[in-house]
């Protein structure tokens, strides 16, 4: 009986070493071999910022827009991922939307 457990345990070892020895002997894997992905890189996505009455504008874009009692010229831009309108002064000089 401990005949075929050393025998188990022996063969358990070979194996392991059988399998090891390949990637021991080819030594650490460097980091100038990993590139990373080559590939396209996909098309980035249109950003848009929405107005008051629902349609799309692209960034830059400037618009005239009511706050309160005055009327300010904001422009659509692009501020940690997320669009905005930034007012960009006070008073409006291009027609009312």
């Amino acid at each position: 009986m401990w005949y075929t457990l050393r025998m188990r345990q022996s063969a358990l070892i070979i194996f392991w070493l059988m399998l090891s020895l390949p990637a021991l002997a080819a030594g650490p894997v460097q980091p100038s071999n990993l590139k990373g992905w080559q590939g396209p890189k996909p098309p980035k996505p249109p950003c848009e910022c929405r107005a008051p009455d629902g349609s799309k504008s692209t960034l830059g874009d400037t618009m005239c827009l009511r706050r309160g009692d005055s009327v300010v010229t904001v422009q659509c831009r692009l501020v940690l991922n997320n669009t905005i309108w930034k007012e960009v002064e006070k008073g409006c000089e291009i027609p009312m939307n």
